[in-house]
């Protein structure tokens, strides 16, 4: 028997995939929505490699050499990852733990390898952001990103290793000790999000102004379902999510999204970019990324997820109370595992 427009009989060819799959033990696995978002991702690196290579020597010039071997490190990890989901090369916990870890490195070699250049006595950005072709991130932008690339290091660790805990009393407590980072927020600079797309004088209707309102939706996405609802629904549910292709692409995207607006911006000012290829860049990784992370807001108590947008609103820079009464509800409405 012949299956329709294959030169190969049926048995022959269920057989060479059947190898496939075996040669290859994630790919059997991962189905469409992943597949999709992957390739997207895929797709992304391409373009990105493209304009990268031609400037490969950026990466070794003596000024801020840390930084510049961190991030090429950085970027062949991410590009690594993507046949880490595929191919199961790298246990899932390594390669999430340690991609974190260099983003935190990443953005803070970035924050004191131009820490003079970049201090706020020299440059005068009218908000926070990096999607203008004229902004220059400063030293107090990345040493408030290393606070969330170091919060990525203690979630993962939480969410990978939670679930083998049997007592939800010790997934709970493992909940607060995740969410204990918040208590040095303090210690970190503060920049408001919405003057990006609400300065004086601008425009809101122009591309920039609604990519940054985007932007801040995806925070509060990533902020209240993917960070606290989710922390709180695995304590309660023991849901083991980290050998999950969904979350690992999720992962991936996450950490993708926290780097690639700064160095597509950083391409830009070299002239290696144009600035209308960086947004259009920038808008194709927003919708990968927001694809990622819908596979991962299902695994999310809802009531989790409102409590913690109510208190947020309610009850704001108190991140640790809130989460504990948004760890009640969650035990609340989902009952004790």
């Amino acid at each position: 028997e012949r299956v329709a427009g294959s030169a190969l009989p049926l048995p022959l060819r269920e057989h060479a995939m059947t190898g496939i799959m075996q040669y290859f033990p994630g790919w059997g696995g991962v189905g469409p929505a992943v597949f999709l978002p992957l390739l997207g991702f895929a797709l992304f690196f391409l373009e990105l490699l493209a304009i990268v290579i031609p400037e490969a020597g950026m990466f070794l010039r003596k000024y801020g050499r840390r930084h510049r071997l961190t991030g090429l490190l950085h970027l062949i990890f991410l590009i690594f990852g993507i046949f880490n989901i595929l191919l199961d090369i790298i246990p899932p916990l390594a390669y999430d733990v340690t991609l974190s870890l260099l983003g935190t490195a990443l953005a803070l070699s970035a924050a004191f390898d131009f820490r003079t250049a970049h201090s706020k006595q020299r440059v005068k950005n009218p908000a926070s952001g990096a999607l203008e072709d004229t902004t220059i991130v400063t030293f107090d932008e990345m040493l408030e990103h290393s606070f969330y690339q170091g919060l990525n290091v203690v979630q993962v660790l939480f969410l990978h290793l939670t679930p083998l805990l049997s007592s939800p009393l010790l997934r709970a407590a493992a909940a607060l000790l995740a969410t204990s980072p918040w208590l040095l927020r303090g210690y970190f600079p503060v920049h408001s999000f919405s003057a990006n797309y609400s300065k004086q004088g601008q425009d809101p209707r122009t591309l920039v102004a609604i990519l940054y309102r985007l932007k801040k939706y995806q925070y509060l996405l990533y902020k209240h379902v993917l960070l606290h609802g989710l922390n709180a629904s695995v304590a309660v549910r023991a849901t083991a999510l980290g050998s999950r292709h969904s979350f690992r692409l999720y992962w991936l995207a996450l950490n993708t999204a926290y780097v690639m607006e700064f160095f597509l911006q950083s391409l830009v000012r070299k002239g290696a970019l144009s600035q209308g290829r960086m947004l259009r860049m920038n808008q194709a990784l927003m919708l990968v990324s927001t694809a990622a992370a819908l596979q991962v807001v299902v695994e999310v108590v809802p009531a989790a997820a409102v409590a913690s947008l109510l208190l947020n609103l309610v009850h704001r820079h108190h991140e640790m109370v809130n989460f504990c009464v948004v760890l009640c509800v969650t035990f609340a409405v989902t009952g004790v595992r």
